[in-house]
């Protein structure tokens, strides 16, 4: 039985498979700094015991770069993990892996398109915070 050969730098989704062990790599560093930050830093005034978060504080919080950084992070990070692999399923069956390049642009458009919309949601609290 012959063998068949593989060029490995032509095996589709090597880079999808890397960049998806990266993104949730990242994503456990960025939502552990992310609940450390909500949680334990001492944010919100308590009242019955409870603690409040208001927009105010919230504002205060986003006007240091290390909180943007990782928010706008952690947004990309969760929509490429979760659109990658959706990628990874829908390219399991083969209805769908005939229409590679079509699923490819149109979850980058989403991706993109989403990534917009969040910023274009937490910008508010960050341009509140100068006044």
């Amino acid at each position: 039985m012959a063998q068949q050969r593989v060029a490995t730098s032509k095996v589709a989704g090597t880079w999808a498979w890397a960049f998806q062990r990266l993104s949730g790599v990242l994503l456990i560093v960025l939502l552990g700094i992310h609940i450390f930050v909500s949680h334990f830093m001492g944010v919100g005034e308590e009242e019955s015991g409870e603690t409040l978060i208001t927009f105010a504080e919230v504002s205060v919080r986003l006007d240091q770069l290390l909180y943007i950084v990782v928010d706008y992070s952690m947004l990309a990070m969760v929509l490429f993990h979760g659109l990658n692999g959706l990628r990874t399923v829908l390219l399991d069956f083969d209805l769908f892996a005939l229409r590679r390049r079509a699923i490819d642009a149109t979850l980058w458009v989403v991706g993109i398109a989403t990534l917009v919309w969040g910023i274009a949601i937490l910008f508010p609290f960050i341009t509140s915070s100068g006044g």
